[in-house]
């Protein structure tokens, strides 16, 4: 076991990388449903055109499931039971942020009416989730994570 993998399992049960991965899936999830609800509050007012409005809601829905699917798979990942929710989380959430950054670059940060504070805020958070999901799903795939899974589900509980 490398020093990673060391690092938060004393007991040589689960490697570091798997519970790191687990612990910032779980995280992220909650920290992404946190901005679901500011979100979900903030479309609740009338979002401008029908188009916009579907986006902003497709946005919001793909984020819950993406929290979901991390929270799911980090406490997964951290019984070995698996890292597939955990991965596709994770990856659904880089798109969120992905599309959070586009909005912040392309509409927040151009508007002379915004203080350079808030684009620097609504730059910021999704590039700091995103550091966060893609290093729980750079830890998942793992060599060390994987041949945990595979021995975790071989031992009998």
């Amino acid at each position: 076991m490398t020093g990673l993998d060391a690092l938060l399992d004393e007991a040589g049960l689960r490697p570091g990388s798997a519970t790191c991965a687990a612990i910032l899936g779980v995280l992220v999830g909650i920290a992404t449903l946190v901005g679901s609800v500011l979100a979900g509050v903030v479309l609740s007012e009338p979002a401008g055109t029908g188009w916009f409005a579907l986006l902003a809601w497709s946005v919001v829905v793909t984020q819950v499931v993406a929290a979901v699917l991390l929270i799911t798979g980090g406490v997964r990942l951290a019984v070995g039971g698996g890292r597939g929710a955990l991965i596709t989380g994770a990856a659904l959430e880089l798109w969120v942020c992905a599309g959070y950054l586009f909005h912040a670059l392309a509409v927040v940060a151009p508007d002379a009416g915004e203080p350079p504070s808030t684009a620097a805020v609504f730059v910021g958070v999704p590039v700091v989730v995103a550091a966060a999901a893609a290093t729980a799903l750079i830890l998942a795939l793992r060599p060390m994570t994987g041949e945990y899974l595979l021995f975790s589900r071989r031992v009998p509980s």
